[in-house]
């Protein structure tokens, strides 16, 4: 596993993971309403409704919600919390998905989800240096 301090939005990358949460609201849009889930449906228009598709289509996985833009469940059900059961299923999800492929990864359940980073680390421990885990910087 590489870390490295950047910007989520402006580092060179083919994938840029959001930590989410797998629920949806009555309409069935992503609830996408804190940390960098919300910064991501500020700026990519639609994006919640598209997440949430996907979430009632698929089930609360690593989905590639658009070219270049995954997301990464953190909890298992909606209020439930971070989980490092979650997280540690969502990493073997994604490194199956993006293969070799230059990612980007927040810190999964650290900042609004208020779990300690060091114990995330070590359940992220074994991903493979194309996988950049990002303490987001603005």
């Amino acid at each position: 596993m590489k870390e490295r301090t950047c910007n989520l939005w402006t580092e060179k990358a083919d994938y840029r993971c959001i930590p989410t949460t797998g629920a949806t609201d009555g309409e069935g849009a992503a609830v996408m309403d804190s940390g960098l889930a919300a910064q991501a449906a500020r700026r990519f228009q639609g994006l919640a409704v598209d997440l949430g598709r996907l979430l009632t289509a698929s089930g609360n996985h690593v989905h590639v919600i658009r070219p270049g833009l995954l997301s990464f469940p953190v909890q298992q059900y909606a209020w439930s919390g971070p989980s490092l059961q979650v997280i540690a299923r969502s990493a073997k999800e994604l490194v199956s998905i993006v293969g070799e492929a230059v990612t980007l990864l927040p810190r999964p359940g650290c900042e609004a989800g208020g779990l300690a980073w060091d114990e995330v680390s070590k359940v992220l421990a074994d991903l493979p240096d194309n996988i950049i885990v990002v303490q987001h910087s603005s």
